[in-house]
């Protein structure tokens, strides 16, 4: 899949790869997402795995002091709405 560039120009457009993070508590959402984007190029539809968060038991992965707003939103995000949106690069 291609985006426009940051810089606006017309026909200059960029690859990027999209993933739908959907929640292990949504697997209605995994299988609509699934189904919806089937075939399509660049476009990556995960279930989350992810285990612990702000409340974990020590010894679970956490987020870096930095990290922790923007994941915070992220977390958030998953909870409101089941998943996630993330549109990264292509390498």
């Amino acid at each position: 899949m291609q985006m426009p560039s940051p810089n606006g120009r017309r026909g200059s457009l960029r690859p990027v790869r999209i993933f739908i993070v959907v929640s292990k508590t949504r697997p209605d959402l995994y299988d609509y997402f699934r189904a919806g984007f089937a075939g399509i190029e660049g476009v990556e539809v995960i279930l989350d795995r992810r285990f612990g968060g702000e409340n974990a038991a020590p010894g679970a992965p956490h987020a870096a002091h930095g990290e922790r707003r923007e994941r915070s939103d992220v977390y958030d995000q998953m909870e409101s709405r089941g998943f996630v949106i993330m549109r990264l690069p292509s390498p």
